[in-house]
């Protein structure tokens, strides 16, 4: 054989690997976003009401719209404006519908890349238990479709790991890199953002260098002064709600990572038990990296002392969940053994992702039932959507926004889309009559009919068959898919016609 027949067999099997390696990473890309680009409506709890919200965003003033009579939009240096800059910018010249697609693309491809670039810093050598982190992607947050807090975990990981790598080797470009991915985590979301900072902080306190805390610190300063000259989100805000220990205990084990199916909740959990018990079991290679131990226990210790509501904010303190479970990863050492377990993770993300999907898919009858009641209205009308629901996880309540769509569809005005003074940009400026029942998909007390039929065209009524004797006073009954109806309201004259 030829001195040139042996050099070409030997860089061909050098690149057989490498093939192997890109072919397993588009397979693991195209399962990440197989949920998404197979259906037409992600079944995501919030995810259509922050569409919406981007969509008025960028057509306020669009003359095919009336917006601008209903809305008002306050742009400021605060956090939870990465999205809906990004989503209003895309939504211009391109459908919503698919900006919003490519933004949870990112998000869901981010993530377990940021992971991995994270791990590499914290844990180097030990690349297989990236691996692991894919279980952690389509975390609780993406089902609810909270999409500031899903896409600022990307960025959490990538700006923790661009902070150890100058530590590593200390330079000015990669301060300043560092600071700029800390600043977009505080766009994206504050928690995110605080999130990030214990972590840097406890991480730092196991280090006693004060020229790196010096410097560590100077990164919190330009978000800092954001947050203080324009948003003080939480000078806004009042009353705090705390779980019982019990409860706190249940939604660990829960939430955590929850998906659509128990069993394969528990398998996962069972296969990262596994993955440390393994790991560990006669492996003169295992050792804990004792550094990460604590900033994963101090997350961990965030989870147990924050509450559950404070203001607006509902769910605050299980924020912590997805990023102490990807923590994990960063807090052992075990050599080869981990590629061993590889493969487990790896058929565990194979199957909650076809769980993912096959859920998706089965709810889009429904939603599609739903979504023919958008032309049966002319455009730009005032839609009040008064919903109920039954007492369920939130991950399965895939209605209570989906009217959202409307807007986007048939230029709808709706008076529930996102708005918070400090925190999102947007504002409702409309003086009309808008129910509390629908952020608790619970109606207490009475509704004002004759204040219904002056200030709305139609009524998005879902799964409220007590107010149908109500809404009959005021309204007919246009569309019914499932347990929607949609109601056109019948106004009443105008007093100069009345007389004549």
């Amino acid at each position: 054989m030829s001195s040139g027949s042996i050099s070409q067999n030997e860089s061909a099997r050098r690149r057989s690997p490498q093939y192997a390696i890109v072919g397993g990473l588009a397979i693991v890309a195209a399962a990440l976003l197989l949920p998404i680009w197979s259906v037409r409506f992600p079944a995501l709890l919030d995810y259509p009401n922050h569409l919406a919200s981007s969509f008025v965003l960028g057509h306020l003033h669009d003359a095919a719209y009336n917006f601008s009579k209903f809305y008002a939009s306050a742009w400021g240096l605060n956090p939870y404006i990465t999205v809906d800059f990004v989503l209003s910018s895309l939504g211009r010249v391109i459908p919503e519908i698919v900006a919003g697609k490519i933004v949870l693309s990112f998000a869901v491809l981010g993530l377990p890349a940021a992971v991995w670039f994270f791990l590499r810093q914290a844990n180097p050598g030990e690349d297989a238990l990236a691996v692991w982190g894919l279980l952690g992607v389509f975390n609780i947050f993406f089902f609810y479709g909270f999409l500031g807090y899903f896409c600022s975990l990307s960025l959490l990981f990538l700006t923790s790991g661009l902070w150890l790598r100058w530590l590593a080797r200390p330079s000015i470009g990669g301060w300043v890199l560092t600071c700029l991915a800390l600043c977009a985590t505080y766009f994206t979301h504050i928690f995110g953002f605080l999130f990030t900072a214990l972590i840097i902080g406890v991480y730092s306190l196991t280090r006693p260098r004060w020229r790196e805390w010096l410097f560590s610190a100077l990164l919190f300063l330009p978000p800092g002064l954001c947050y203080f000259i324009s948003s003080r989100a939480a000078s806004h805000q009042s009353g705090l709600e705390f779980r019982t220990v019990d409860d706190k205990l249940s939604t660990f084990i829960t939430s955590l990572v929850q998906g659509y199916s128990d069993q394969l909740d528990w398998a996962t959990l069972a296969g990262v038990g596994l993955l440390f018990i393994v790991g560990w079991l006669a492996n003169h290679a295992f050792h804990w990296n004792w550094r990460w131990l604590l900033v994963a226990l101090a997350v961990l210790g965030a989870y147990v002392a924050l509450p559950v509501g404070y203001g607006d904010g509902w769910n605050i303190d299980i924020r912590a969940l997805p990023v102490f479970f990807l923590l994990l990863f960063a807090t052992v050492r075990m050599g080869r053994r981990g590629w061993w377990l590889a493969p487990v993770a790896l058929v565990l993300f194979f199957l909650r992702v076809g769980n993912i999907t096959q859920q998706f898919r089965s709810d889009q009858p429904e939603l599609a039932g739903m979504a023919q009641a958008f032309s049966m209205t002319p455009p730009n009308v005032r839609v009040l959507p008064i919903v109920e629901g039954a007492d369920e996880d939130p991950i399965w309540q895939i209605y209570p926004h989906f009217s959202a769509y409307g807007v986007i569809e048939r230029g709808w005005f709706s008076p529930y889309l996102f708005q918070l003074p400090g925190l999102l940009p947007l504002r409702v400026t409309a003086d009309v009559h808008d129910p509390d029942g629908f952020w608790n998909l619970k109606y207490d007390s009475p509704l004002d009919w004759a204040q219904i039929q002056e200030d709305y065209d139609y009524v998005w009524a879902y799964d409220v068959a007590k107010f149908d004797s109500g809404l009959r006073t005021i309204g007919d009954v246009v569309y019914t898919s499932g347990k929607l109806k949609l109601y056109r309201i019948r106004k009443l004259p105008a007093a100069g016609e009345a007389q004549q």
